[in-house]
């Protein structure tokens, strides 16, 4: 009898054991990626108000370019009164996209000192750029609503959290396209250039400055593989009252999404041991 109780006691004395081990654990690593953020921030934004300037002016000139080419062609905005706003819902989830790739991408080769820290694991680099860059283009987005509501344009978003579904999603695509390629790239130097290249059209085929709707079945069948715009579509769908887009799957988006990021985290696991160790 006592001896049952005793090992009872052990049993559950070796769990808190575990369990206290695993929350001094993630309160390191909690702490490793706040200093990681902040030296980001500090890199980024600290030295020069210049940095500040750049994350407003690059969302600013692709709305004006894409409002100048409206105008001259004399297209009235496919959604809402304000072709601004329209643009907005379309460039910012390209640029977090965009910019959590590139990041994620140059994260590892230009932080290889840190590596040295037994603390530092090459993922804590990685969540501490994604969670400046989505922090970054979160208050740029809320700066221009503002910005936009002072100048008289009516704003009334239907469901933030219909927002935040393709924005995790976009975060997730961006993050394992990074970690991809950042572990392909210290094998392939020259895979960086082709990458950018062959991505550059994504810009003009993710619905930036357009709706699927406003597609022709053949045109929309052939970018239809592309998960950016099914997740721009999803977040114009969750900003706009009055959109309802057909052409969206949300299923797609959440498997190519999904899948990508797990591979790679698979990809960053195998790579870890490595970085570490050029």
């Amino acid at each position: 009898m006592l001896g049952g109780c005793n090992e009872r006691q052990d049993y559950t004395h070796f769990n808190l054991n575990i369990a206290m081990e695993f929350l001094n654990a993630l309160n390191v690593q909690g702490r490793v990626i706040s200093a990681l953020t902040l030296r980001e921030t500090r890199a980024r934004y600290g030295n020069s108000k210049l940095g500040f300037f750049w994350a407003l002016f690059e969302p600013f000139a692709h709305v004006v370019v894409f409002i100048g080419i409206f105008s001259a062609l004399d297209r009235a905005t496919p959604l809402g009164d304000s072709m601004g706003l329209f643009i907005l819902t379309g460039i910012i989830p390209w640029l977090l996209y965009s910019n959590i790739v590139s990041n994620v991408m140059s994260g590892l080769s230009t932080n290889k000192a840190l590596l040295g820290y037994p603390q530092v694991m090459p993922i804590d680099i990685t969540i501490s750029r994604v969670a400046l860059e989505f922090s970054t283009l979160f208050l740029v987005m809320l700066f221009f609503l503002a910005i936009a509501h002072y100048m008289g344009i009516r704003i009334r978003i239907d469901s933030f959290l219909e927002m935040m579904k393709p924005t995790g999603l976009i975060i997730l695509f961006g993050t394992g396209i990074g970690l991809i390629n950042a572990a392909i790239i210290p094998h392939y130097p020259s895979y960086s250039s082709i990458f950018n290249a062959f991505s550059r059209p994504l810009y003009f085929i993710s619905g930036i400055f357009f709706t699927a709707n406003f597609l022709s079945p053949e045109v929309f069948d052939f970018v239809d593989f592309n998960p950016l715009i099914h997740l721009i579509e999803w977040f114009r769908s969750g900003f706009y009252p009055s959109f309802e887009s057909d052409l969206y799957d949300p299923e797609y988006a959440v498997f190519i999404c999904v899948g990508i990021f797990t591979l790679g985290l698979l990809v960053e696991r195998l790579s870890s041991k490595k970085a570490r160790q050029v």
